[in-house]
């Protein structure tokens, strides 16, 4: 039986893809309408690597190819606990050379915006859950540390 149907287990993977002192972020529609800034990445598939994961959600969040990719740091624990959402999560971050053209081609993608270092921050919101397990401080306190170039390679949750 897979270790899924015995613990709740969430994998994922994001990608920091870095230009001229902006950050990629992809902004997306939640289901009470507000929009979030998160970074591109998502779920991986059964079977599918984390690093495997970062490549394809970023080519279809944003249309670009990763490539070269380089680890920066793992996020590891049991989120939600109490909850119906309450799971143990495993979300590896990325960062990588990449090309392409920005085009989203995933239909909960509203855009794919470059955001100045300096205003990342300040476009985080957090919500309750399940949202919260995005939105939650936690997941991004490593890309508060990433843009100060003090990342940890290891957050435990």
């Amino acid at each position: 039986m897979p270790l899924s149907r015995v613990i709740p287990l969430k994998r994922a993977a994001h990608a920091y893809l870095v230009q001229d002192g902006h950050l990629l972020l992809v902004t997306e529609r939640m289901d009470d309408g507000s929009i979030f800034w998160g970074l591109p990445g998502g779920k991986a598939r059964d079977g599918e690597s984390l690093a495997d994961a970062a490549i394809r959600q970023v080519k279809e969040e944003t249309g670009l190819d990763l490539y070269d990719l380089e680890f920066v740091s793992l996020l590891e624990g049991e989120m939600l606990s109490m909850t119906k959402h309450a799971h143990y999560a495993n979300f590896a971050r990325f960062t990588g050379k990449f090309r392409g053209e920005l085009r989203p081609m995933d239909p909960e993608v509203l855009s794919a915006e470059w955001i100045p270092f300096e205003q990342v921050m300040q476009l985080v919101r957090f919500g309750p859950p399940p949202e919260c397990e995005e939105r939650n401080p936690l997941i991004w306190v490593p890309t508060q540390d990433f843009l100060s170039g003090k990342s940890k390679a290891y957050y435990p949750i």
